[in-house]
C-alpha cells in the first residue's frame, strides 16, 4: 500500500477520492443490500428513534447478515441459524442494545455483549448492527478496515493479517478508528465517518487484492460456526484386505482432504 494511503499518512481528501470508485467496487448483485445497510435502514432507525425506541425487524437483520455474508465469505448455513431467531427476540434484544448505547456511547461494548445472545450474531455482526443505528461512531468490524487500520509492511501485518473476530479485536478496531477520526479533524478541521473509513479501507483492500499475487488469508468469520459444527464422530478401525491396502501417503492426503471437508 501506498504511503499516502496508510491511516498514518491518509488525507481526508484521499479518503473521499477513494469514496468515488466505492460502487464500482461493490458486486452489482448486492447492490440493492447496499442501499439498504447504508441507507435504508440507518433511515428507519433514526424514525424509529424518534417515535419512542429504535429496534431492528426481523427481515431487517436478515438483509443486513445476507449484506455481510455476500460481502465476504457466503455461508448459508449461518444464515438460516440468524433465520431461527424469533421476531420478538430480535425485537427486544436489538431494542435493548440500542437503549444501553444511547445511556452510554462509550461502553459500546456492552451493546455489543447484548447483541451476542441473539442466535449466530457475534462481535463482528454486532458491530455492524450498532453501526447501522450510529454510522458516525460505530465502525462494521470488516476483514478490509481491521487489516488497513493495523496496517505494517511485514509478511502477514498487511492485507493477509489473520483475523479471530473476538471482541477484544474490536475494541482495538474501535480505538484505532477513533484515533484515524480525531487526527484527521485535527489536520482537516472536517469530521469523517466511521463507515466513510470502512468504505475507503474496502476500496483499498479490493484494489491490493486485485493487483496482488498475495490473496488475503481466508480468516472466514468464524460467527456461530461452534453451534453449527456437530462433534466428529469415532470411526471404527475394520481390518483392511490386502488388495484394498494404499501406501500412507495417499492415506494422509485423503485425511487432509477429509478435515478440509469438516
Amino acid at each position: 500500500m501506498k504511503a499516502a494511503d496508510t491511516p498514518a499518512e491518509i488525507t481526508l481528501d484521499t479518503i473521499h477520492a477513494h469514496l468515488l470508485s466505492y460502487h464500482s467496487h461493490v458486486p452489482e448483485k448486492i447492490q440493492g443490500l447496499e442501499e439498504l445497510r447504508l441507507n435504508t435502514i440507518p433511515e428507519t432507525l433514526v424514525q424509529r428513534k424518534k417515535e419512542g425506541g429504535s429496534f431492528l425487524e426481523k427481515t431487517e437483520l436478515k438483509s443486513l447478515v445476507e449484506w455481510k455474508l455476500k460481502h465476504g465469505t457466503y455461508r448459508p448455513n449461518l444464515a438460516k441459524l440468524v433465520a431461527s431467531n424469533s421476531v420478538k427476540d430480535v425485537r427486544d434484544t436489538t431494542k435493548n442494545a440500542f437503549e444501553i448505547y444511547e445511556a452510554n456511547m462509550e461502553d459500546y461494548g456492552k451493546s455489543i455483549t447484548v447483541l451476542n445472545k441473539l442466535k449466530g450474531i457475534g462481535p463482528a455482526t454486532s458491530s455492524l448492527l450498532l453501526s447501522c443505528y450510529d454510522p458516525f461512531k460505530v465502525p462494521f468490524f470488516s476483514d478490509e478496515l481491521y487489516r488497513y487500520v493495523h496496517w505494517e509492511e511485514a509478511k502477514s501485518k498487511g492485507w493477509d493479517r489473520k483475523i479471530s473476530y473476538t471482541i477484544k479485536e474490536y475494541r482495538a478496531l474501535f480505538e484505532r478508528v477513533a484515533e484515524l477520526q480525531e487526527r484527521l479533524k485535527r489536520d482537516s478541521g472536517k469530521e469523517v465517518s466511521a463507515i466513510d473509513i470502512e468504505k475507503a479501507a474496502y476500496v483499498l483492500g479490493k484494489d491490493a487484492l486485485r493487483s496482488s499475487s498475495q490473496f488475503p488469508l481466508d480468516t472466514e468469520d468464524a460467527e456461530g460456526d461452534k453451534a453449527l459444527r456437530p462433534p466428529s464422530p469415532k470411526k471404527r478401525r475394520k481390518a483392511t484386505p490386502e488388495s484394498q491396502k494404499i501406501d500412507p501417503d495417499s492415506n494422509i492426503a485423503a485425511l487432509k482432504n477429509a478435515v478440509a471437508k469438516a
